[in-house]
């Protein structure tokens, strides 16, 4: 019974670790003092582990390491590698929690070796996630998606959903950060149907949408962010997990101050923290802190704010938040750099710039040495300003083509990671019905398939004999010399169905004759050199008709049509291939088509006798021909049993009804061949109008998701995406054709007023309305942006510093249409910047821009605070 008592009270504990740590942590302390006194160490540390999660929910960090530390000591004692795996686990989270991303992953290493000892499939799988995890941290996305999808494929072979469904969602976060939005539309979906199947919490659910709403926030659709928002709050409240509510609140949040409300924002994140601290939960108090910090900021309370961020810098330094407290300096830092206190603002910058120097974390590095510069200008210390502002600029740059590199590394993989990604869905169709769904499928594209390669030999079937009819008037030349062809490949010991795939090929080897003029096919004089140029160009003509077929028999007709006019000894056509580089096939059909063109009668010659033809084709041997296929041919038709003649004309006869017959199944004779041309291409595109309709769809799908990710939706201008992709691409074009290159930053200076005053359905109407405007006006220039709420851009090629006064009339021009429609208090800044004439990079074209937009607002404001 006390061992009862110990693992009721530890199952009591593991259900309030969501609800409140707390009370967990309190059950986990008589759990293992009732185990230690019955000397049950495995339970003692399970009980320690459970404190270990406790803590770290609290965002404790410094007692959760210290836990997991003794419950691994423990787990040692006890000879338990499960809760060692289980340990190492957990102290791999709390290192990452605490910025110690190297040790972390050591730690996952070890804990990955220990689970394939122990064959622990689930627990390798939970351990590549952490991973991911930490090479997102470092934004290292391509080894994240490795990862994650090395994870995924295990989990799927365990059918185990939950954890499918957790690294789906996973991956549509890196989708989304990499601005992939329909792969990560797709992966969140995916892991959406998983969680609605039964026994999948409500928690989890909560989390799912919200990283959809997190997807629909980063395209710029915040409507559809805060509807999904909603729906992961309502599911957060079922949860009952106190934790995952104020996570989805604090989303909502983000949103409202993305949306430049920031009284909203404030009265969230205030919220937040007073559940928070009602709770416990540190780690979310800081995030709650410095969020009312930011929006404080916005609302122009530099020293509420400031208080703020002390509190936040003290719960960081105590519990050993390394990444919270290096963004907290510089948070604190801007703050104490507004009030004018110039000195605090340098030691927090000081220290942010140690700290980040230190983690190796370059964005972090670059904007201390941002905020340095601000301040040391502020100062007049300009020689040390312009110091931290290069370093700025040269890290920034870094940074950026760091990341150009990753995204162009991930791209290059993500042909492997989307195959590997296919291949571990198909292992998911386990259950009864999702096999007979697949089984169903499959034999519908199989079908389809096959319907389309029959209706694919049929056609060239019937255009190779319409080309024959033109100089054979039975037609029959293309089935002797398939006939003729299968008892040479028979004789070599081909397998038996590979002969009747080339009897079936071969007949399609004079295909490209349908292309040739019958001016020149059907000349009974000899041909002129340029004709015979001509004549020569039915091979590679037949492999074009030939290619694109899926099937064996089409691949293998395509290759004879190009090579049977190949020569043993390299003087063929048309690519001159000499001796075994001449494909097999090739070499067979070569003697069979000759062996019947010299027995037959053309135009432009008399029916060779067949001892003429083989004495003929024997004497080639080694030249035009393969020794080995003339023996076979040799063996084949110089039969001894009977005469040559009577042999041959056995097989012709035999061929003939064959032929006649064929011909009766497929019904149609020789007075059909020209009608059947004329309807080639009607006959194809009803054999292929299903296929093509669903191609059609399913690129029109991707078109659709395609012009989503790059495309504003509140506007349809091009977003923030669209441009720096077009301006990249614009500036590699400039500099390689040699043209200026321009452009415009604009600012909406009304807009948060008007938001404020009269809501944002009438900020959202000024949006569209300065769109439309400002489109119009530059139409014959380049193309406008809308890169962020009140921000747009324009690129605008072939324009230079000349072209200055002309740009900025559009301005005015696209103003006072927007006035004239409704806004007359509409008023933009706006700022110019040139290249190669004022900047180098499409970086500095974006900073410099940028900069005389804020100079020109500057100004506006100051205008209208002395006319006021």
């Amino acid at each position: 019974m006390p061992e009862a008592d110990v693992a009721l009270l530890l199952s009591d504990a593991q259900s309030q670790l969501g609800l409140a740590p707390m009370q967990a942590v309190r059950l986990v302390e008589q759990a293992r003092s009732l185990a230690h006194q019955q000397g049950q160490t495995g339970y003692e540390a399970q009980a320690t582990l459970i404190e270990a999660r406790a803590y770290l929910r609290l965002g404790q960090l410094a007692a959760s390491m210290q836990a997991v530390q003794n419950a691994l000591e423990l787990a040692e004692q006890a000879q338990d590698m499960g809760l060692k795996l289980d340990g190492l686990r957990l102290l791999a989270t709390v290192l990452r929690e605490q910025g110690e991303l190297d040790l972390a992953s050591t730690y996952l290493e070890e804990a990955i070796q220990l689970a394939r000892q122990g064959v622990q499939p689930a627990a390798e799988a939970d351990c590549l996630n952490q991973q991911a995890g930490i090479h997102h941290s470092r934004a290292e996305y391509a080894q994240a998606l490795d990862k994650l999808t090395r994870a995924l494929g295990i989990v799927r072979t365990l059918n185990n959903p939950a954890a499918q469904a957790s690294y789906l969602n996973n991956i549509g976060i890196l989708r989304t950060e990499l601005g992939q939005y329909p792969q990560a539309l797709e992966a969140f979906l995916e892991a959406y149907q998983l969680y609605q199947q039964e026994g999948h919490s409500a928690r989890n659910r909560a989390g799912n949408l919200a990283s959809i709403g997190n997807l629909y926030m980063e395209m710029g659709d915040f409507a559809q962010a805060h509807r999904y928002y909603e729906q992961a709050l309502a599911e957060a409240h079922q949860s009952s997990d106190r934790l995952i509510e104020l996570q989805v609140m604090q989303l909502m949040a983000e949103l409202a101050y993305k949306r430049q409300d920031y009284p909203q924002a404030l009265a969230l994140y205030q919220t937040i923290l007073q559940a928070s601290q009602q709770q416990g939960l540190e780690r979310m108090q800081a995030t709650a802190l410095e969020g009312l910090a930011k929006a404080q900021m916005a609302l122009g309370e530099p020293q509420t704010a400031t208080q703020t961020l002390l509190e936040v810098l003290a719960l960081a330094r105590s519990s050993g938040w390394g990444a919270t407290l290096l963004d907290v300096l510089l948070s604190l830092g801007e703050a104490w750099l507004a009030q004018g206190a110039l000195e605090q603002a340098r030691a927090c910058a000081q220290e942010a710039l140690e700290l980040a120097s230190q983690a190796r974390r370059k964005r972090s590095t670059y904007l201390a040495h941002r905020l340095l510069a601000q301040i040391h200008k502020a100062a007049g210390a300009f020689e040390t300003a312009v110091m931290h502002l290069e370093e700025y600029h040269r890290l920034e740059r870094e940074v950026f083509n760091e990341e150009s590199e990753r995204k162009r590394q991930t791209l290059i993989n993500h042909l492997e990671l989307e195959r590997a990604r296919t291949e571990a869905e198909q292992l998911r169709l386990k259950t009864e019905l999702e096999r007979q769904a697949r089984e169903e499928a499959q034999a519908k594209v199989f079908q389809r398939t096959q319907e389309l390669e029959f209706a694919q030999l049929e056609i060239v079937s019937r255009l190779a004999l319409a080309a024959e009819f033109r100089d054979d008037a039975t037609g029959e030349h293309t089935y002797r010399v398939g006939r003729n062809a299968a008892l040479i490949a028979q004789q070599l010991g081909w397998p038996s169905n590979e002969v009747e795939i080339l009897r079936l090929a071969a007949r399609l080897h004079d295909v490209g004759k349908i292309g040739i003029p019958d001016a020149i096919l059907l000349k009974h004089d000899r041909l002129t050199p340029e004709e015979y140029e001509i004549v020569k160009e039915h091979t590679t003509i037949g492999a074009r008709i030939l290619s694109g077929g899926r099937s064996r028999l089409l691949h293998l007709a395509e290759e004879i049509a190009l090579t049977h006019h190949e020569r043993f000894d390299g003087s063929g056509y048309p690519r001159g291939l000499a001796g075994e580089a001449i494909p097999l096939p090739g070499r067979i059909v070569a003697v069979a088509d000759v062996l019947d063109a010299l027995t037959h009668e053309r135009p432009y010659k008399r029916a060779w006798s067949v001892a003429e033809a083989l004495a003929e084709i024997k004497r080639q041997s080694g030249r035009q021909f393969d020794p080995v296929v003339v023996e076979a041919c040799l063996a084949v038709f110089a039969d001894a049993a009977v005469g040559v003649e009577e042999h041959m004309q056995r097989l012709d006869s035999d061929l003939s009804l064959s032929v006649q017959l064929e011909k009766a199944q497929l019904g149609w004779g020789v007075g059909e061949v020209e009608q059947l041309r004329q309807n080639f291409e009607q006959l194809l595109a009803e054999r292929t109008r299903e296929l093509e309709q669903a191609r059609r769809e399913a690129q029109m799908l991707a078109r659709r998701m395609e012009l989503m990710a790059h495309t504003d939706v509140l506007t349809g201008l091009g977003n923030r995406r669209a441009f720096e992709s077009d301006l990249e691409s614009e500036v590699t074009r400039a500099y390689r054709v040699g043209y200026p290159l321009s452009v415009l930053a604009m600012d909406l200076d009304t807009l948060k007023l008007l938001n404020d005053t009269e809501g944002h359905e009438r900020g959202d109407a000024l949006l569209r309305t300065f769109a439309l405007a400002v489109q119009e006006s530059f139409m014959d220039l380049g193309r406008v942006y809308r890169i962020g709420g009140d921000e747009f851009a324009a690129i605008l090629p072939y324009l230079d510093v000349s072209h200055r006064n002309e740009i900025l009339s559009r301005v005015e021009a696209a103003v006072r249409l927007t006035q004239q429609r409704g806004f007359p208090q509409a008023s933009v800044s706006s700022g110019l910047a040139a290249l190669p004439e004022e900047a180098s990079s499409d970086g500095d074209l974006v900073r410099l821009s940028d900069q005389r937009m804020y100079q020109d607002k500057l100004v506006r404001r100051r205008a209208r605070e002395a006319s006021t």
